[in-house]
């Protein structure tokens, strides 16, 4: 898979959501080409760097979060 931006499901176009404003608890499939043989169920806050903005929505990517030093 391409490294792409980072960013939320919900505002993904591979998100499979019919609800053009998705929220973190709803739960679709990923439709990305490279995950979609795993018929992942994703929720919309959940996150990949195979981002791409859903048409019409705003969205953005953004930096991934960093992770927590231990």
């Amino acid at each position: 898979m391409a490294a792409g931006q980072w960013g939320n499901c919900k505002g993904c176009r591979y998100f499979s959501s019919n609800n053009p404003n998705p929220s973190d608890n709803e739960t679709q499939r990923c439709m990305q080409a490279d995950l979609k043989a795993f018929d992942l169920k994703v929720s919309g806050a959940s996150g990949c760097n195979a981002f791409e903005a859903r048409a019409g929505t705003g969205q953005k990517p953004y930096q991934e979060p960093a992770q927590p030093a231990h």
